[in-house]
């Protein structure tokens, strides 16, 4: 007879054979092992869906445009856009779009006061910082600096006065040339204006007015001084021309209590 074993149903059947004949015969146990059970299968779970596409055609690619460069600022223009006061052809300065005035007048100071220079250093207003600026002539009259931050200057060219080759362009000849005339004058002067106990000599002293003019003062060794004399060059510097020398001092005529100041002829063209 076949009996099952509580508990061990799902792992084996114990069968238990009894020998033929043998009422008090052995018994022997059998394990037999319990037929296999298949496992119930589980419902697949579905893959996902694909995306579609139209049939043929390739998802499109999407590119993002990067931003366009900012555009550069344009170069000053090369030559002037704008004046200082007047345009130079008018005795003014012109500059450039990015050129202050304050700087333009600064670089002229500086090329007048460098006597033709090539190169000179201005300071800006504008910029607080101090720049180089090259300069050449135009050939028409005009000087051209540029340097810097771009910067442009253009300003006429005041033409130095032309040292003539005359005589009295030096001045220490003029004012001997002076002195001569003013000691020529007093000793052919009368008595009665100017008394001097011998013949005196003449020192004069030249200040310069401008112009090729000049303020002449004089001493003579009588103790007599000269002044208000005003001497002119001429413009080749061959000969120049006095208004006159007013004198004072111990040999100068005391008429009737009163000074007598003798003023020396005005003598034009002497040599």
């Amino acid at each position: 007879m076949n009996k099952p074993i509580a508990g061990a149903a799902s792992a084996a059947v114990i069968t238990v054979v009894a020998a033929a004949g043998c009422s008090g015969g052995t018994i022997t146990v059998k394990e037999v092992p319990a037929a296999a059970t298949t496992p119930a299968a589980r419902a697949a779970t579905p893959a996902p869906a694909a995306a579609k596409t139209a049939a043929g055609q390739p998802a499109p690619t999407v590119t993002q445009a990067a931003p366009a460069p900012a555009a550069s600022a344009p170069a000053a223009p090369a030559g002037a856009s704008q004046d200082c006061g007047s345009p130079a052809d008018q005795g003014g300065i012109s500059v450039n779009a990015v050129t202050s005035c304050p700087f333009a007048e600064n670089v002229e100071s500086a090329w007048e006061s460098s006597g033709d220079a090539s190169s000179v250093t201005a300071f800006s207003p504008a910029t607080g910082l101090t720049y180089t600026m090259s300069c050449t002539a135009s050939g028409t009259g005009y000087e051209v600096c540029t340097g810097g931050n771009n910067a442009y200057v253009e300003f006429p060219v005041t033409s130095a006065p032309v040292s003539s080759s005359g005589q009295f362009d030096d001045v220490s000849t003029l004012s001997e040339s002076v002195a001569n005339e003013q000691q020529a004058a007093l000793g052919a002067a009368p008595s009665y204006d100017y008394d001097s106990p011998d013949n005196a000599s003449v020192n004069v002293t030249l200040t310069p007015l401008g112009g090729n003019t000049y303020s002449a003062t004089a001493t003579d060794s009588d103790g007599d001084a000269g002044s208000g004399d005003t001497i002119t060059v001429s413009p080749d510097g061959s000969s120049w021309s006095d208004t006159g020398m007013s004198w004072s001092g111990p040999d100068i005529y005391v008429d009737g209590g009163s000074t007598d100041f003798w003023t020396s002829p005005a003598v034009s063209d002497y040599s």
